[in-house]
């Protein structure tokens, strides 16, 4: 009786194994966090889903920093926060759902195409974007979102030194509602990003610029590899701005490389401003 006993926990056993080799969601996209909070939404309220897989560089120390800050802003600013690294999420279905979606440090390619779609048509249906710092790389080979989401498409960082405290000058439009309440000026440390141009000249609303005087932009390394990213922005360098995508509206910052910079009081406003601007339909994004 025991020798069946034991072959049938060993078949049994088996099952598991195979179960969750061959039947699992795909490790690429699971979530680390519970995803179930999705379908208890209430559309009357403000909801945010915070999004934070990365499968290219992985802020090891800001994304979680991030989500921190997020649900202290959650608690603060009553906003029902979702959080996930799980791309299942991305239907049309569960989309509907949240007023602002936020990619924490999000690299390389996360979504699938029919994910992609989804995306695509829930910020162009007049849904809302904040992405900051890495979501903002070239890791992820998608056209539709470096043209009309980003507006912007990566070239380097500065290596030597890779961080720098530069003074943030503010630019920003009155059509953004927060214009006032932000600092018109701020000096901050950060892995400043470098674009080819400018995202002005793709139509994008500039809030703050970087003034590179007595800075350096250089990407090359110490042993004079990548050479061809010794260059810098010169005079406009934007580094927070935001752009009309169809009926949507989607605000970037290339701030946040590390954990301490989402304890900035500065930073902590402008990201909450971001939110609540991207989420609200009341205020329109105005070409």
């Amino acid at each position: 009786m025991k020798k069946y006993s034991i072959a049938f926990l060993g078949i049994l056993l088996l099952f598991f194994v195979v179960k969750n080799t061959f039947l699992a969601p795909d490790t690429d996209h699971q979530n680390s966090e519970s995803q179930s909070a999705v379908l208890n939404l209430n559309q009357a309220d403000f909801n945010v889903l915070l999004y934070s897989k990365a499968n290219g560089w992985v802020h090891e120390d800001a994304i979680p920093a991030a989500k921190e800050l997020f649900r202290s802003l959650a608690k603060e600013n009553s906003w029902n926060l979702t959080v996930t690294d799980n791309s299942l999420i991305y239907t049309p279905e569960q989309l509907a759902f949240f007023d602002v979606v936020v990619w924490n440090n999000v690299t390389g390619n996360t979504l699938d195409e029919t994910q992609r779609a989804a995306f695509k048509n829930y910020l162009e249906g007049g849904g809302g974007f904040v992405g900051f710092h890495g979501s903002g790389d070239n890791s992820r080979q998608w056209e539709w979102y470096y043209e009309e989401v980003i507006r912007a498409e990566f070239s380097h960082h500065p290596m030597v030194p890779q961080f720098q405290i530069g003074t943030l000058n503010k630019e920003c439009p009155e059509r953004f509602p927060a214009c006032e309440a932000l600092p018109l000026q701020w000096d901050q440390e950060e892995e400043w990003y470098v674009f080819y141009d400018s995202p002005r000249k793709k139509g994008a609303h500039i809030l703050y610029t970087l003034d590179e005087t007595d800075m350096v932009m250089s990407g090359v390394l110490e042993d004079g590899t990548l050479e061809d990213k010794n260059f810098g922005m010169g005079e406009d360098h934007p580094i927070v701005w935001y752009n009309c995508v169809g009926k949507g509206k989607a605000f970037y910052s290339a701030l946040g490389h590390k954990a301490d910079y989402y304890k900035s009081p500065n930073y902590i406003q402008l990201l909450t401003e971001a939110v609540n601007w991207a989420g609200n339909p009341l205020q329109n994004c105005t070409l």
